[in-house]
């Protein structure tokens, strides 16, 4: 008869509402910040009878959620290099930097001297057998 136990995996992030901590960090600063940028909108501004401040706070808030998934699929350092690559801010071509080489052989090795060649044991001169 077969068990079922319970397994904490220690590696899985902890998840709330689907989001990391962090990510619900962000989350809050970006409705925040997008209340106040909608609120200080001119009034004037209308798109069919809708305050231009409601799309840009479903933008702001919209991205916000965007970028916290995209850190789930790739680190931050990861989209910073790609964004900076095809943007064409980074040299393409890298050439390396002389180098002096390195001398041989080393100065700071010292070889001992060789001791002459020689067999442990000595051949005995035999007679050949008559």
């Amino acid at each position: 008869m077969s068990q079922v136990h319970k397994v904490i995996v220690l590696n899985k992030p902890l998840k709330i509402f689907d989001f990391t901590p962090i990510q619900l960090i962000m989350h809050v600063i970006s409705v925040v910040s997008a209340l106040l940028i909608a609120t200080n909108m001119p009034k004037e501004w209308k798109f069919n009878n809708v305050p231009a401040g409601v799309f840009v706070f479903v933008a702001i808030v919209g991205a916000s959620i965007v970028l916290g998934k995209m850190s789930e699929v790739k680190p931050w350092m990861w989209w910073k290099n790609l964004v900076i690559y095809r943007l064409g801010l980074i040299p393409t071509t890298i050439v390396p930097k002389p180098e002096p080489a390195p001398l041989y052989p080393d100065p700071n090795i010292i070889e001992t001297k060789k001791k002459t060649e020689g067999y442990y044991v000595e051949a005995q001169d035999q007679a050949a057998p008559r």
